[in-house]
């Protein structure tokens, strides 16, 4: 891993199902955009959340990708599925950068 990120997508009641379909669809973009090494994702079924464990070879290039997302309109597609909307989403985003030797 080079640069690690990590965003939590809360969904609201009855809304993961919803929320698994935009991903199946959203993250082979993802995957294929410019500086992405991987993504994972896993849902905690207690608090209905999706975690991605996203890798990026920088965090520059992780901020364009999500100001690409932004600019595509992706609030306006979560925020009826997600828990507090898309800005629960962006103030759950941790960029942890590169793994530390300790």
């Amino acid at each position: 891993m080079e640069y690690l990120v990590l965003a939590d997508f809360k969904t609201n009641p009855g809304m993961a199902d919803d929320m698994a379909a935009v991903f199946k669809e959203a993250l082979v973009e993802t995957r294929a955009f410019d500086g992405c090494n991987a993504i994972d994702v896993y849902f905690e079924e207690k608090t209905s959340t999706f975690t991605l464990v996203e890798d990026w070879q920088t965090l520059e290039h992780y901020e364009k990708y999500l100001q690409w997302r932004i600019d595509g309109g992706i609030a306006e597609l979560l925020n009826p599925i997600l828990d507090g909307g898309w800005d629960s989403v962006v103030n759950s985003v941790k960029r942890l950068g590169k793994t530390q030797a300790i």
